[in-house]
């Protein structure tokens, strides 16, 4: 990204993702900030962003065993079989 102060959609989409790690410089945030003040589709797009990283991080992994793991690939070979 070059030093420019308005930004395209295509780089908002990258800031916006860098921003739900906390991974922009105040420079980057200002930037991204006034692109997403003018542009409807980069709120958007940004709004989603940030909830679809929510549910992520509320998530409960489960660890499988070996054994489940098989189970889960013979079944799923006998429903792509069919």
């Amino acid at each position: 990204m070059s030093s420019r102060i308005f930004i395209k959609c295509e780089d908002a989409h990258v800031l916006s993702t860098r921003d739900q790690y906390k991974d922009l410089n105040p420079k980057e945030r200002f930037r991204l900030n006034l692109h997403k003040s003018h542009c409807p589709g980069c709120r958007k797009f940004h709004k989603i962003n940030d909830k679809f990283s929510s549910k992520m991080k509320s998530l409960k992994w489960v660890k499988l065993s070996d054994e489940q793991k098989k189970s889960i690939k013979e079944r799923l070979k006998e429903h792509i079989s069919n």
